[in-house]
C-alpha cells in the first residue's frame, strides 16, 4: 500500500514539474522547453528551462507557432507575414514609370493598387513613338536609312500574386511592405501603331510606305519590387507567353533576288515575338514610382 501511495506520489510530483515549464513549439516541428521571459509583436525571449540562470534567448514570432504556459494556456500565433494588421497604415497605390522604355522607342505609365497581403492588380498605358525609333538600314544605295517614325498606343493590365519579404536592417529593425517582394503576374497586352516600311513594287523598285500593325500577348510576367522608406518603388520584370500581330519585317535572301516580306520576327516596342505569328512574346522592363497617400476615411 505505501508503494502505491509513494508512486502515485512521485507520478504528481513529475505531471506538476512538467506543468511548471513553457513549451515553445516551432514551425519545423521542434518543441523548446522553456521559462518565457517577454512576448512582443515580432520576437519572444526565453531562457533555457534546464538553465534558469544561462543566458536569454530571443525567437521571432514568424517561426512559432504556438507557446503553452506553465499553466495549461495556449497562445497561437499567425503567419505574420500574411496578417493584415502588420500592413496597417501602409501606402498601398503606386504610380510608376518604364524607366528603360525610352530606348525602345516608347514611355509607358503604370498604375498599381494592393488589394490586400500579396495581391493586387497593375494597370498600363504606353505611347510608342515617345522615345527613341528605332532605325532600318538596306542595301540600297537609293534608299540608305529609314526611321521608323512610329506612332500608336498600348494598354496591359494584370493581377499581380506575391510574395512578402522580411528584411531585417543593422541587426534590430524589421523592415517589410505590402507592395514589397517577389511576383507572378499574368498580363495582357493590346496595342496598335503605323510605323514606316520600305516596300517593293515592281521591276525591283523600292519605296518608303506606313504600315499598321496591331499587337497583342498573353504572357507570364516574374518580377520583384522594392519599397523604400513608404515613398518610392523599384520594380525590375521579365515575361514570357504568347503574341500575335499582323506585322511584316523585310528579311534578305541572296539567292532569290533582293528583299522579301515575311512574318517570321517581330519588334513591337513594348514586347518581342519569335516565330510566325502567333509567336513567342518577350518583354522586360524597369519601373520606378512613388506611393500615393490612401484617402483618408471621412
Amino acid at each position: 500500500m505505501r508503494k502505491l501511495i509513494l508512486s502515485a506520489l512521485i507520478l504528481c510530483l513529475i505531471s506538476a514539474t512538467a506543468k511548471s515549464q513553457d513549451r515553445i513549439y516551432r514551425n519545423n516541428g521542434k518543441v523548446i522547453e522553456a521559462k518565457i521571459i517577454e512576448v512582443g509583436s515580432t520576437e519572444v525571449k526565453y531562457k533555457d528551462y534546464n538553465n534558469p540562470d544561462g543566458p536569454v534567448y530571443v525567437l521571432e514570432t514568424d517561426l512559432i507557432k504556438k507557446i503553452v504556459y506553465e499553466n495549461g494556456k495556449e497562445e497561437k500565433f499567425k503567419e505574420s507575414m500574411k496578417d493584415p494588421e502588420r500592413y496597417t497604415g501602409q501606402r498601398n497605390t503606386a504610380i510608376k514609370v518604364n524607366f528603360l522604355s525610352a530606348l525602345y522607342g516608347y514611355s509607358e505609365i503604370s498604375f498599381e493598387k494592393s488589394t490586400g497581403v500579396g495581391k493586387g492588380f497593375e494597370l498600363s498605358l504606353g505611347i510608342i513613338g515617345a522615345g527613341k525609333a528605332g532605325v532600318l538600314y538596306y542595301d540600297f544605295n537609293q534608299l540608305g536609312e529609314v526611321k521608323r517614325s512610329p506612332f500608336g498606343f498600348f494598354v496591359s493590365g494584370g493581377f499581380k500574386f506575391s510574395k512578402l519579404p522580411d528584411f531585417i536592417l543593422f541587426g534590430k529593425t524589421r523592415f517589410t511592405h505590402l507592395m514589397q517582394g517577389t511576383y507572378a503576374k499574368p498580363a495582357l497586352y493590346f496595342g496598335s501603331y503605323k510605323e514606316n516600311q520600305v516596300q517593293e513594287k515592281a521591276n525591283n523598285l523600292f519605296v518608303v510606305g506606313k504600315q499598321n500593325v496591331t499587337f497583342g500577348a498573353l504572357q507570364l510576367e516574374l518580377g520583384k519590387q522594392w519599397v523604400l522608406g513608404d515613398n518610392f518603388v523599384l520594380n525590375t520584370y521579365s515575361g514570357l507567353g504568347i503574341g500575335f500581330d499582323n506585322k511584316k519585317e523585310g528579311v534578305k535572301y541572296l539567292n532569290q533576288g533582293p528583299y522579301y516580306y515575311e512574318n517570321l520576327t517581330a519588334f513591337n516596342y513594348v514586347n518581342a515575338r519569335g516565330g510566325k505569328s502567333p509567336g513567342l512574346s518577350v518583354t522586360w522592363g524597369i519601373k520606378l514610382g512613388w506611393l500615393l497617400d490612401n484617402k483618408k476615411e471621412k
